[in-house]
């Protein structure tokens, strides 16, 4: 799965925001654990750089145009509630003021929570580096009026020549930004269909679009079971140390509550079968063989141990004997 997360996406974290941050880390960490391939450019990340400030300007002013103070008429003045609305309201005058203290120091020294967790991302990713070849691609592509590009601004034509260049043919590409230029004018919800095309011709698969982080997760992982859960990492792990039968069959049905599996994670799980006697003598018994069968059979022509190749046929011949046994 590729997917390709665009500036204003970041951005929105240093103002307001429906995504919340867990749904950015929870992306990069699919891409470090091989659910998801994200492409981040030279553009986004410059792009982020020179707009960061202006974006935490703008929240700010926002932010102090609100109105905590309330304002009580004096005919209320001898109802009880009166005295306590007014406490209430100084309470609140005072957690406002220490919070943009503490805030205003923390933006001067990059220390938000949204600076951290990016500047990390940003230092532990690929960058792809919007070469010459590239700016000429992406300004032709502007010149003649190709989307996705307006006012001028080259940024756009410069990430989609890059996910043009660098994604895989025959590969779906899952684009999430706000930004109106993937985004059909008869549908809003619906990429562009110049774009769309575009991708089906020359890379031979399918765009899909998404306006948040979170309307990515959910539709793709139910917004809970990622390729990085830490529980599910123990599990596999532990299906290379297991001792007995026994305890290989509870592992297996422990894992059996998990809907998604990476291809490195199918690969760690049969490369345990392959090491591990207690685990590869059983992958023809019921539970273990219709686990692998839904998990590691749709993987096997990506897979490239024969051990392992050897024992998903071993599953697939046990899976085709029961049937007709049971026919």
């Amino acid at each position: 799965m590729h997917v390709f997360i665009d500036t204003n996406i970041l951005l929105n974290f240093f103002h307001f925001s429906k995504d919340e941050l867990d749904a950015l880390n929870d992306v990069f960490a699919s891409h470090e654990h091989g659910a998801a391939k994200v492409h981040l450019t030279q553009q986004v990340r410059d792009e982020f750089r020179r707009n960061r400030e202006n974006k935490i300007k703008d929240a700010l002013k926002r932010f102090k145009e609100i109105k905590f103070a309330a304002q009580l008429p004096s005919f209320m003045k001898a109802y009880d509630e009166y005295n306590a609305i007014r406490k209430l309201s100084g309470d609140l005058q005072g957690l406002i003021k220490s919070i943009a203290e503490k805030v205003d120091a923390d933006i001067v020294g990059k220390r938000l929570v949204a600076d951290n967790l990016i500047s990390d991302i940003f230092s532990r990713a690929e960058i792809i580096p919007t070469t010459t070849e590239v700016f000429a691609a992406a300004s032709m592509r502007l010149a003649i009026g190709n989307p996705p590009g307006k006012g001028g601004s080259i940024g756009d034509a410069i990430n989609w020549t890059l996910l043009l260049h660098t994604v895989p043919d025959g590969e779906p590409l899952h684009v999430i930004s706000e930004d109106g230029d993937f985004y059909s004018t008869l549908n809003e919800e619906a990429a562009h269909p110049f774009l769309e095309e575009e991708w089906r011709t020359r890379k031979s698969s399918s765009l899909h679009v998404y306006r948040t982080l979170s309307a990515f997760m959910t539709e793709h992982f139910d917004g809970v079971a990622f390729a990085f859960d830490r529980a599910k990492d123990s599990l596999i792990d532990d299906l290379s140390a297991s001792g007995n039968f026994a305890n290989t069959h509870q592992l297996i049905a422990k894992l059996e509550a998990f809907s998604y599996f990476s291809l490195k994670e199918i690969e760690r799980i049969m490369a345990a079968a392959v090491e591990n006697n207690q685990f590869g003598w059983i992958v023809t018994d019921n539970d273990v063989s219709d686990f692998l069968n839904r998990v590691a059979v749709p993987r096997l022509g990506s897979l490239t141990d024969t051990e392992q190749v050897k024992l998903l046929k071993q599953v697939i011949d046990e899976q085709r004997e029961r049937a007709e046994q049971e026919a």
